[in-house]
């Protein structure tokens, strides 16, 4: 990874231990920055605290469901994009991710190498999302801006408020 590529930051969750400690294993070996949460609690804090690029939650936890936490996710963090994730698919939760806007609706058991694939797709998903409406922003506060220094000045603060995402 060269010094201007930014490292994909993942939150895995789900409330089956060993599975997550697997799969943070291996996608640490692919290079992400993962970090695991065992319920949907410690999910929705650990987003109250860093950024993340793409999430993996389970549909079914004992604490609170991967709907709310989907839900608490987005509030905190509009850009991220989710992956849901379930061992009980049903024609319900297949609608309820569509209506979360979930990326992808992956059923368990996994395949390693196909939520590789689709983590890395959500991810260029989110970068892809955040430039168009970067650019959209930019040209309404071009057509809106009348001096060449509140132009800047705007302009500089919105390039910081996506690049913090």
């Amino acid at each position: 990874m060269t010094d201007d590529q930014k490292q994909l930051r993942l939150l895995l969750v789900d409330d089956e231990e060993d599975l997550v400690t697997f799969l943070g294993h291996r996608l640490r070996k692919r290079g992400m920055d993962v970090t695991m949460a065992l319920s949907g609690h410690e999910a929705v804090n650990a987003a109250l605290e860093l950024k993340f690029d793409v999430a993996v939650v389970d549909l079914k936890m004992p604490d609170i469901s991967g709907i709310e936490v989907i839900e608490k996710l987005r509030d905190c963090q509009p850009f991220i994009e989710i992956l849901m994730l379930t061992g009980h698919g049903s024609h319900e939760s297949a609608w309820e991710a569509g209506r979360l806007q979930a990326f992808r609706y992956l059923m368990k058991p996994l395949d390693f190498e196909d939520l590789h694939r689709n983590i890395l797709a959500a991810w260029e998903n989110r970068l892809n999302r955040m430039k168009s409406e970067f650019e959209a922003k930019l040209e309404t506060l071009m057509l809106s801006t009348t001096s060449p220094r509140d132009l800047i000045q705007q302009s500089d603060e919105l390039r910081l408020e996506y690049e913090q995402e």
